[in-house]
């Protein structure tokens, strides 16, 4: 038996469960997966809501994991049991074991240097801001705009932008000024009077932004002399492609070597991910409340119990 959360009925947190299910069968090309951390998304609560769309049955929840190999099918040859690995699964991730179906697509090797936990973040926020950087092409010398730059897409975007050699003023919280501005990011606080305060630190213009709010912000950008063509929205929904000119290149653009090259540029400590909070499953409610209302810097976990030693490891410990 292993755990997973779940729910039966569309609608807010007080829907989920923690309950004991089947351990997933491994089959012929599929590997599975001791989770060790599960990465939490504001789409896990789009989905749990019904906004993409209805349905009947038990679903299970979460699109980040990391873990260890715990099972390979036939004919797996890039995975081995023990092998510390990284990626998503649609609404499955959540439990103690999550099955990969097509492993070449969604998992990944962990390289030494990346910590488990920062791994089992990765995958959605990870895309969408590499794919999001790509699309709006941040040069250098040029000043690029982040908003929510203190969140989980927000602050590896900001990263990029600086590593490709541009200023970025990110908004964030009053407390957590201090942390963007140590990475380089130069932090405007958000709220009433956002665009005389950006424009007062950007004197000369801003070339580029991706955008982590609503139609407003992008009302606001244009505003500021900023291109449509180089904005990149991941909030606001798809219809402002049409309405506005802008970009909305998200996860669903991301290329498949986005993620490991990702993985790598925070092992060599180009990339900084932070752990806002970390729940252990059975707190998943407590989880998304603090995702949603307690402005968290980076990422926020859900933490499995890891296994108990085996024989072997504890032979070697008495020895």
């Amino acid at each position: 038996m292993t755990k997973r959360v779940q729910y039966d009925n569309h609608g807010t947190t007080d829907e989920l469960e923690v309950v004991d299910v089947e351990s997933p069968t491994v089959g012929p090309g599929q590997v599975s997966v001791h989770v060790r951390f599960a990465g939490l998304n504001p789409v896990d609560l789009a989905i749990l809501s019904g906004s993409f769309g209805s349905g009947s049955g038990t679903r299970g929840l979460g699109m980040d994991f990391s873990g260890v190999v715990a099972e390979v099918g036939d004919g797996v040859e890039d995975f081995s049991p023990g092998d510390l690995v990284f990626g998503g699964v649609p609404n499955q991730s959540e439990a103690d074991y999550v099955l990969v179906k097509d492993p070449g697509k969604h998992l990944n090797k962990i390289p030494k240097g990346l910590g488990t936990d920062v791994a089992g973040g990765l995958n959605v926020a990870g895309s969408t801001a590499v794919a999001g950087i790509r699309a709006i092409a941040p040069q250098a010398g040029e000043t690029i705009f982040v908003s929510g730059a203190s969140g989980g897409v927000g602050i590896i975007a900001a990263q990029l932008a600086l590593g490709l050699g541009a200023r970025v003023i990110g908004t964030t919280s009053p407390g957590n000024v201090q942390l963007l501005d140590g990475l380089g990011i130069d932090a405007v606080e958000y709220g009433p009077g956002l665009e005389e305060r950006l424009r007062e630190a950007a004197p000369d213009g801003i070339q580029a932004a991706y955008s982590t709010r609503g139609e407003d912000e992008i009302e606001m950008l244009l505003g500021l002399g900023v291109p449509a063509a180089r904005i990149n929205s991941i909030a606001a929904g798809p219809q402002v492609a049409d309405k506005f000119g802008v970009h909305t290149d998200g996860q669903a653009k991301a290329r498949r070597d986005d993620l490991p090259w990702l993985a790598m540029a925070i092992a060599y400590g180009h990339v900084v991910v932070p752990i806002g909070g970390v729940f252990d499953l059975d707190d998943v409610r407590a989880a998304y409340g603090f995702l949603t209302g307690g402005h968290p810097v980076g990422k926020v976990l859900l933490r499995m119990e890891p296994k108990p030693f085996t024989a072997e490891q504890r032979d070697y410990l008495t020895q």
